[in-house]
């Protein structure tokens, strides 16, 4: 096999791979939450790849959005 059928086979995991670590890195960037958990999620889905896009959309989204909600509780009882 040469490098030309091996990348034309390879190309659609190579753009899956970049489309979704793109999507993951977007929504982690527009969940405002403070601390390290935006980090943590972003290393993972930086440095695990592919795998780890897949990890933040399955767990890790839910789990930011929790601490978004429960950010937003404390708030309003602040209040």
């Amino acid at each position: 096999m040469d490098i030309t059928t091996l990348l034309l086979v390879l190309s659609p995991l190579i753009v899956i791979t970049l489309v979704l670590q793109i999507a993951a890195i977007v929504s982690i960037a527009r969940k405002p939450v403070p601390g390290n958990d935006k980090l943590i999620w972003l290393l993972l889905s930086l440095l695990a790849n592919p795998i780890g896009p897949i990890i933040y959309f399955a767990i890790g989204s839910n789990k930011l959005d929790e601490r978004v909600a429960e950010i937003e509780d404390n708030k309003e009882m602040e209040n």
